[in-house]
């Protein structure tokens, strides 16, 4: 059984419009915090206009140039790695957010925060995930693809299933995955002219729920799909 694209697209359309508060209202401020973080990020390591522009003046002058990074010593890279892990949290909270539309539930702008909840069983999740898909782009980019489609319901399990471990999350994925990638792959194919259209300033507030929430919505179609009925021996 095949998911209808166009029907939990045009779901997502209406969940958009007629929940409260609206995603995206909870999106921009998910952006917005994404945007703070990034230029403390970008500040800490020196990324600065002028930085930037004298690099790419060297490149175009000397071809050979290789670039080196600016020192940030000790701290600076700690706090790179903090700025990097509360990003990902926010996406994290995001995506529950998202869930909670899309299944009806209690949804708001504290949910961004919710991430934090389970901070390490997450970044467990994605460390392993990042491993795997590493491990399968050895071979060639295309595995690596593939193991990446593969893995992508692994972190909706574990909202949806905070008791079960990384790696079971990611044995689900792999198990729900299976016979999907080339669908879940069209899907996103098909949101190409919205990340286009996210170039466009302010474009990007209404595609990041509107992909999200499709997303999920793909998730809980799988989810709830009818099992086969496995013929048993007596």
């Amino acid at each position: 059984m095949r998911i209808n694209r166009a029907a939990i697209k045009q779901n997502a359309k209406g969940l958009i419009t007629s929940t409260n508060p609206s995603p995206i209202l909870v999106g921009l401020a998910f952006l917005g915090i994404s945007m703070i973080l990034q230029v403390l990020f970008d500040s800490i390591c020196g990324f600065s206009n002028e930085y930037m522009s004298k690099v790419m003046k060297m490149m175009l002058e000397n071809p050979n140039y290789i670039p080196t990074l600016p020192h940030i010593g000790t701290t600076g890279v700690l706090l790179i790695v903090a700025i990097s892990l509360m990003s990902l949290m926010m996406a994290v909270g995001f995506t529950i957010y998202c869930m909670n539309v899309c299944q009806f539930r209690k949804a708001g702008f504290g949910n961004l925060f919710d991430g934090f909840a389970f901070f390490f069983k997450v970044l467990w999740l994605f460390i392993l995930m990042a491993i795997f898909v590493y491990l399968w782009s050895l071979l060639l980019i295309v595995p690596g693809i593939i193991a990446s489609y593969r893995y992508r319901m692994a972190l909706y399990i574990m909202i949806d299933n905070p008791h079960m471990s990384a790696l079971e999350c990611i044995r689900a994925s792999k198990q729900m995955m299976d016979g999907r990638k080339g669908e879940l792959f069209v899907l996103d194919l098909s949101f190409l002219g919205w990340y286009l259209l996210a170039l466009i300033p302010f474009a990007t507030i209404w595609v990041t729920p509107y992909t999200e929430i499709t997303n999920v919505n793909y998730y809980l179609a799988l989810r709830d799909m009818p099992k086969p009925i496995l013929d048993q021996q007596i």
